[in-house]
């Protein structure tokens, strides 16, 4: 719709207790009125079968939600 307007960005840091580098996406999507934001993390991990340290994501996406519920 030409009402609509859509922004992607993505921040990466690394996480120095699990020594991996983590992301997190944004994605900020505006229809007339409403705004709908969204944040989703990504690790690397050392696990073969799933994945065991996400202190590092669930921290970055921690902060983000701070910052978003402060607006």
């Amino acid at each position: 719709s030409a009402d609509s307007r859509c922004a992607v960005k993505v921040f990466e840091r690394y996480s120095a207790f699990g020594g991996n580098r983590v992301s997190l996406t944004v994605t900020i999507f505006e229809d007339r009125e409403a705004i709908t934001v969204s944040g989703i993390t990504s690790g690397g991990s050392q696990a073969l079968f799933w994945k065991v340290n996400t202190l590092g994501e669930e921290t970055f996406l921690g902060l983000f939600q701070k910052i978003v519920d402060s607006i």
